[in-house]
């Protein structure tokens, strides 16, 4: 009997999320992007993003730095290169779930 290994196993359920996928998908176009422009870009609220962006930084996917500019507190976000590592491998087993044939 053969046991066929289903690409779904393979999915982070820490990435699945709606939210966070659209998050990381965002960071994904960019080298850095201020919380306010992906809050504004995704349609979140500060409390919500704040709440996902944690998520991902203890996983290790995302690195997050607060700057003073002009005397204001901005925060930058960035996809951690294990992070984007982790997220191209999610992307390939999707890829491989949405393509695979019934036979």
């Amino acid at each position: 009997m053969t046991v066929v290994s289903q690409p779904r196993a393979a999915l982070s359920t820490v990435i699945h999320s709606p939210i966070r996928l659209a998050i990381l998908g965002a960071l994904r176009q960019v080298e850095l992007a201020n919380f306010s422009d992906l809050r504004e870009a995704l349609e979140l609220t500060p409390p919500e993003l704040s709440r996902q962006l944690g998520i991902l930084e203890k996983e290790g996917m995302v690195e997050i730095a607060k700057f003073r500019e002009r005397r204001r507190t901005v925060t930058r976000v960035r996809l951690s290169d294990p992070g984007r590592e982790r997220f191209e491998v999610y992307l390939n087993e999707l890829r491989r779930i949405v393509g695979s044939q019934i036979t």
